[in-house]
């Protein structure tokens, strides 16, 4: 019986290190009191090339107290030239029923969402991504204060998988 556990405890470990052969940056911001909206997360990493597409990810970890079936983020990305992309994003944080969407076990659920894909960093230097929230309840026009619920927020930065011939 022991062997078994040890079977299926080195065959987890190799699994999740196989899982980040890809990931090349990772950073998380964690809250302890939900994320207000005067927070802006800042995310500053050094390009790893200039030649090797990317994706970039952002990643949620929520517990039972996000009470919304969506995640409204403002994001923009600067270039070492000082140059500046914009994006307002929308992604699913739940299904119609009002479970949460993810993985994890229990109350708490991490979601991996994209950012962007196959990038390249044409420009050797450090690369800033700047993200805050823009939730407001429904039929609403002031932000709220404070997303309950947020528990860590972070970025992955990726190398594309090629695909398999």
């Amino acid at each position: 019986m022991q062997t078994l556990k040890l079977f299926f405890l080195i065959g987890f470990c190799l699994c999740l290190l196989s899982c980040h052969e890809n990931l090349k940056y990772s950073e998380y911001k964690s809250f302890s009191n939900g994320w207000s909206k005067t927070d802006t997360l800042l995310f500053d990493f050094e390009a790893p090339d200039t030649i090797q597409p990317y994706d970039l990810f952002f990643v949620t970890r929520v517990n039972q107290d996000y009470e919304f079936n969506n995640l409204y983020l403002i994001a923009n990305i600067s270039f070492p030239n000082g140059k500046q992309i914009g994006d307002t994003l929308e992604y699913e944080m739940a299904y119609p029923d009002g479970e949460l969407m993810g993985t994890g076990f229990g109350s708490v659920k991490e979601s991996k969402l994209w950012y962007k894909s196959n990038v390249i960093f044409t420009e050797k230097g450090e690369y800033q991504i700047e993200v805050r929230h823009a939730m407001r309840k429904f039929g609403k026009i002031k932000p709220l204060d404070t997303l309950q619920g947020i528990m860590d927020f972070g970025i992955h930065l990726e190398t594309v998988k090629q695909a398999e011939n």
